[in-house]
């Protein structure tokens, strides 16, 4: 059972870091895009026309990029206060109720995020200046959120796991 999840730890840190880097080339690209049309507002008094709603589209697709990578790696912000105080048995269950409660705070979200995209298909919802459809923005923003359902699946796995082998021994 271990090789196999860490086959699956492998495989999807590869993956949500391959995202991951899609989404820090379009940070970079945002980034750039910006500092064009401040130099275009400055130099010409021109800026780039509709820019804001476009940033406003690519903001949640590059934000939803880095989450799978942060959720693998465990970049997020933990309090470990109460376990350390408590020892480290209990420390270990609130570890793996937090990584629970994420997993279920993303499926909550993606749920969320799959009925938002549903409503601007539906309603074929456009950005008001280029007159862009916002639906399908928000199904790769989706997409993204719901990656992240099962890679903290696996983490929460790997935490079962983990505690499951330290009993044992």
């Amino acid at each position: 059972m271990t090789n196999k999840l860490e086959f699956l730890q492998q495989r999807s840190t590869a993956f949500s870091r391959s995202i991951a880097v899609v989404g820090l080339i379009g940070l970079i690209a945002v980034t750039l895009v910006i500092i064009i049309d401040v130099l275009l507002r400055w130099l010409f008094s021109s800026p780039i026309d509709g820019l804001n709603e476009v940033l406003n589209l690519l903001y949640a697709v590059v934000l939803a990029s880095f989450f799978p990578t942060g959720l693998n790696e465990k970049t997020h912000i933990t309090i470990t206060f109460l376990g350390s105080w408590l020892g480290p048995k209990a420390a270990q269950i609130l570890d793996t109720f937090g990584s629970f409660m994420t997993f279920l705070f993303f499926v909550v979200v993606g749920w969320q995020f799959i009925v938002l995209s549903a409503e601007f298909f539906e309603s074929k919802e456009t950005t008001w200046v280029l007159a862009w459809p916002v639906a399908p923005w928000w199904t790769v923003t989706t997409v993204l959120l719901l990656i992240c359902i099962p890679v903290q699946l696996l983490m929460l796995i790997s935490q079962l796991s983990e505690k499951k082998q330290e009993t044992e021994n």
